[in-house]
């Protein structure tokens, strides 16, 4: 019998990198540009990770408004907050862990894949990932969506009668449900910005407090 390729789908924002810093910057930059008062620092922090017309529609910016909001939002971002940014500690460790044991490694972020190709190339992840898949540039895609076109550039891969055993890693709820939605695990990642309650309410599996933690975690999900 032929063993399954054990596959982890990796979460960008808050899950390998610190991208807060330049996300917020874009975020109090966008709600000025609509007049709308700015958010508090911790509700600002959260926009990393989920589709960012999801964040400003649940934190108080509306239909009318969302266009503008998101544009000025793309703007701010592209010029200044991209780049600001960093790989959590341990986080290539962890990688080059689950390189070496055969994992292949698929980015599926809810970032526009304008900025996360770059990005991942800026900080130095893309020798150490398979493939990254991220969102169109309307940002119209769901975490599921993505997750499933990530999902499919595997079987793509790896050939679709071959078996695959994936697990996802992530920080937000988004990334739970939109594994949820393919019927795969998901591992929470606590050094991010959901947290364990919000991460344990969606469903994940089991959360890891460092990265450290990812390689035996994936391991134990994907592979025996």
């Amino acid at each position: 019998m032929t063993s399954a390729r054990p596959v982890a789908l990796l979460d960008l924002d808050g899950t390998l990198m610190d991208s807060a810093p330049g996300i917020v910057a874009s975020v109090r930059h966008a709600y000025a540009h609509v007049g709308l008062p700015t958010p508090t620092e911790a509700v600002m922090r959260s926009f990393a990770g989920p589709p960012i017309t999801w964040s400003f529609t649940t934190h108080g910016v509306g239909a009318e408004q969302l266009d503008a909001a998101v544009a000025a939002y793309g703007t701010h971002f592209s010029d200044v907050g991209v780049w600001d940014t960093r790989v959590f500690d341990g986080v290539p460790e962890a990688l080059v862990t689950l390189r070496e044991a055969g994992v292949l490694l698929v980015v599926a972020t809810a970032k526009p894949l304008r900025w996360a190709a770059p990005i991942c190339d800026e900080v130095g992840l893309t020798p150490l990932l398979d493939h990254v898949v991220g969102a169109p540039d309307d940002e119209s895609e769901s975490k599921g969506q993505i997750i499933g076109r990530a999902l499919a550039w595997v079987r793509e891969t790896v050939g679709d009668d071959a078996p695959v055993r994936a697990v996802m890693l992530g920080d937000r709820e988004h990334d739970v449900h939109g594994a949820a939605e393919h019927d795969l695990p998901c591992l929470g990642a606590l050094w991010g910005y959901g947290g364990a309650e919000e991460l344990l309410a969606a469903g994940a599996v089991e959360v890891l407090a460092s990265p450290a933690e990812v390689p035996a975690a994936v391991l134990a999900r994907v592979t025996g």
